[in-house]
């Protein structure tokens, strides 16, 4: 029995409002019988044209998103083309007005969000009750030495179908992907039909996160996220290791390098001794499957000393700690205290202080969750191949979000030499990840 439905029901069934169906009655695009001044749909109807309606909405995706590739590289060169690295005050802050305004010229509702040397730029399309989040972060990774790069870092060099410059990987590709993702749904589908949040924030580099946390202090609509990292491995994240960072200082005692007595205590000799305990102890492996390359340490920056012929008083160190999601900050810290205990068992002048900086316990959702599922369905369909699933090595805001119950996968446009020399991205996955992204939406909110 052909089944007939109200205007209402049919907006029940579809999760659209009543003047969405009446819009696309008066569009011709929804057959109805009247009966007396009733309005009915037949159910068969209604499956014709949903299956109509997907058929030309992947046309019509696949045809925006193709006349606007050359749009996109040359946004993105722009976005190159202003430095943002991280760890400087505000270095964030002219790519973030520079995005503000180019989202306001597309006619997408936005704000530019600052408090001290916190910025974060947002923007949303739609109405629904859930929200899709994408996020890609404003800040960059230091240039180094230029010598080392082949093209300028700041010029947004295309060659041989690949762009290169310092933050095209990380992350701005993915600041266009997901652009140009809101714009082509906007050019499609009607805001009642779903609801889709950009945040681009600062602060991503030092760990901090401090653009993030302040667009989550105003309140997010969010209910899943995929974050753009760019990536040279057919990879799709849906984890990361967490991150605990210390700032370390032993004291010592200065005296001439070349007294015969008085040899002085020195500092640099004693923060090299932690440092090789640090090194030596064996930290255990991960239980869980997505994690086989386990837990690791870096001391990244060591300072001591004055003068040649000075015995250095004072040395500082900062360790960068990767940990798994099985093991927490508590376990750092309990292995750094047994260590220290030794040292100072072993040495009665060894005198070490330390100081927690920043950081985040690891994360990993669950493979059946849904925005993983949308996700790899899409690359799927864009790619004929489905993507393996990870974790990440490197930690991201996945983590903190999924400290607020939003699970979030990381995937975004072909590309390599993140945080080192060349970085680059693959033009032609530039139109694909919007590809992924819209379809993942459209799938997530059950409209494709």
């Amino acid at each position: 029995m052909d089944k007939k439905l109200t205007v209402e029901e049919t907006a029940k069934k579809l999760k659209v409002s009543t003047k969405t169906i009446l819009r696309e009655i008066k569009k011709g695009n929804l057959e109805i019988e009247r009966i007396g001044r009733r309005i009915l749909i037949s159910e068969k109807t209604l499956v014709n044209y949903l299956h109509e309606s997907r058929g030309t909405v992947t046309k019509n995706l696949e045809n925006f998103i193709n006349s606007r590739k050359s749009e996109m590289v040359d946004l993105l060169q722009k976005m190159v083309s202003l430095p943002s690295v991280g760890y400087t005050q505000n270095g964030e802050y002219e790519l973030a007005k520079f995005v503000y305004r180019k989202l306001q010229d597309f006619g997408i509702r936005c704000v530019f969000l600052k408090e001290g040397s916190s910025v974060a730029v947002r923007a949303s399309f739609g109405y629904a009750n859930k929200g899709f989040l994408i996020n890609s972060p404003l800040d960059t990774a230091p240039v180094g030495n230029l010598d080392n790069w082949t093209y300028p870092p700041f010029a947004g060099v295309v060659k041989a179908g690949k762009m290169y410059g310092r933050g095209v990987a990380d992350c701005k590709a993915g600041i266009v992907a997901a652009i140009y993702t809101l714009l082509a749904l906007k050019s499609i589908y009607p805001e009642e039909m779903m609801r889709v949040e950009l945040v681009f924030d600062g602060g991503e580099q030092d760990g901090t996160y401090d653009g993030m946390r302040m667009v989550l202090k105003r309140g997010l609509h969010a209910d899943c996220a995929i974050i753009g990292y760019a990536g040279d491995e057919f990879d799709l994240a849906i984890g990361c290791r967490g991150y605990h960072r210390y700032t370390f200082k032993t004291k010592g005692k200065s005296a001439h390098t070349g007294a015969r007595y008085n040899h002085g205590i020195n500092a640099i000799r004693l923060m090299v001794d932690f440092i090789k305990e640090m090194y030596v102890y064996d930290f255990p492996k991960s239980k869980n499957k997505y994690f086989p390359f386990g837990q690791k340490i870096t001391f990244s920056v060591i300072e001591g000393g004055s003068v040649i012929n000075v015995v250095p008083d004072e040395c500082t160190s900062r360790l960068d700690v990767r940990i798994t999601p099985d093991y927490s900050k508590s376990y750092v810290d309990g292995v750094i205290a047994d260590i220290i205990k030794k040292l100072k068992s072993k040495d009665t002048n060894f005198l070490l202080s330390r100081k927690y900086d920043v950081g985040n316990e690891g994360y990993v959702i669950s493979d059946k969750e849904k925005i993983v599922a949308v996700t790899n369905k899409a690359i799927s369909f864009v790619y004929s191949r489905k993507a393996r699933l990870v974790a990440s090595g490197p930690a991201h805001i996945g983590a903190l979000l999924y400290g607020i119950g939003v699970p979030s996968v990381v995937w975004g446009p072909r590309g390599g030499n993140v945080h080192s020399y060349n970085e680059y991205i693959e033009i032609d996955s530039l139109p694909a990840t919007v590809q992924i992204y819209s379809l993942a939406i459209l799938n997530y909110f059950g409209v494709k």
